[in-house]
């Protein structure tokens, strides 16, 4: 079972990726945009150095590539 301070890290690296993801929602297509956001990918993916988080970040890069070449899924 969970702890509490688990629990508490998994809300945060949640909270992290999810505003990560409102942030970059609205893809460029610019090597600003881009740069921006592996480098913001990386800081929260060093920050909490887990698996899920990790799967997480991973997943809304896959969603963000899959946005910039206009797949509306």
């Amino acid at each position: 079972m969970a702890t509490n301070e688990q629990m508490k890290t998994e809300i945060s690296y949640f909270g992290e990726v999810w505003t990560f993801f409102k942030r970059y929602y609205y893809v460029e297509s610019t090597e600003e945009f881009w740069e921006a956001v592996i480098a913001e990918a990386a800081a929260i993916n060093e920050k909490y150095c887990c698996p899920l988080c990790k799967d997480l970040i991973l997943a809304v890069l896959n969603k963000l590539e899959r946005k910039s070449k206009g797949s509306l899924i």
